[in-house]
């Protein structure tokens, strides 16, 4: 049996505390329900009610992030001009959904957009400088990445200074000096203020699309719940509301692909959960970067 590699840390918390008793009062939930919402920080019956059932206004504005319009009015500059805008992912489930999710919505809104997910084996991860230079002389005149980029100093300056903008976006943990990007979107930015730092690479995705969509972009959710289950990021707050819309996304999706995939896996649209997403739809993505070549997950 392998050893416990955490040291959990759990709340103590009784049946008789007051804060269970004060819910009782006002929630008809069993008293184990009610304890365990407690352990989770949930002491108030609204905190409770918008853990089960998550309204929109838990979407937060995208715009509470860190240069959000700059990195908007740079794309919609690009798509009326024409540009040759290039999505640069990655090579995970989070990177394949969140690479889908920025070239679908830049597709809506007409732009000329195409996408490199780096090889594991001979790109390595994040902005690599020579992909980067051969995408620039391909003609690339805008470069977004996803679910990479805060400590891609070297490839990003390189393009920068070939004359080609660098929109970063993404979500892991930001590096004491940022790159010269042209800008950076990331929830835990520390000149923003966003209030939920714990998005998964499409998660900060779908911020994006709903920045240049003006709206919720209900669309991408079955894609950006995929990415936020694999990702493994915490199912709190606007992650909740993600997975548990996206999983209802999923029942009534259109993807050619993913009905291919479940119907390979012998799982049906209505039966879909979180665990078909974590043990089923997840793996199987991930595994294309672990073999080979990621790309066909985002034509999938």
């Amino acid at each position: 049996m392998l050893n416990a590699r955490l040291n959990w840390q759990l709340k103590e918390k009784s049946f008789q505390d007051e804060s269970l008793v004060a819910l009782k009062k006002n929630t008809s939930y069993s008293d184990a329900f009610l304890l365990l919402c407690i352990q989770r920080g949930l002491e108030t019956k609204e905190q409770v009610a918008h853990f089960i059932q998550p309204t929109d206004e838990v979407f937060h504005d995208p715009h509470l992030m860190h240069d959000m319009a700059v990195a908007v009015k740079r794309i919609t500059r690009a798509i009326e001009n024409g540009e040759s805008i290039v999505v640069y992912g990655d090579y995970d489930a989070d990177g394949i959904t969140s690479t889908t999710i920025l070239v679908e919505a830049i597709e809506i809104l007409g732009g000329n957009v195409s996408f490199y997910l780096p090889n594991r084996f001979k790109d390595g991860y994040g902005p690599n400088s020579t992909v980067f230079k051969q995408l620039i002389e391909e003609g690339a005149e805008l470069i977004i990445t996803c679910d990479n980029g805060v400590s891609g100093h070297e490839a990003i300056d390189l393009a920068m200074k070939l004359g080609t903008d660098v929109i970063v976006t993404d979500h892991h943990e930001l590096p004491e000096v940022l790159p010269e990007a042209y800008c950076i979107i990331h929830p835990r930015h520390p000149e923003g203020a966003y209030p939920f730092g714990d998005l998964s690479g499409a998660g900060v995705a779908l911020k994006v699309a709903a920045a240049l969509f003006e709206r919720i972009p209900y669309e991408f959710l079955d894609v950006a719940a995929i990415g936020t289950v694999s990702d493994l990021v915490s199912l709190t707050d606007e992650n909740r509301w993600i997975v548990q819309h996206g999983i209802e996304a999923l029942k009534n999706t259109e993807r050619m692909g993913l009905h291919l995939l479940l119907e390979k896996a012998s799982v049906s649209l209505d039966a879909i959960s979180e665990e078909t997403i974590g043990f089923v739809i997840g793996p199987r993505l991930n595994a294309l970067g672990r073999l080979h070549d990621a790309s066909p997950g985002v034509h999938l």
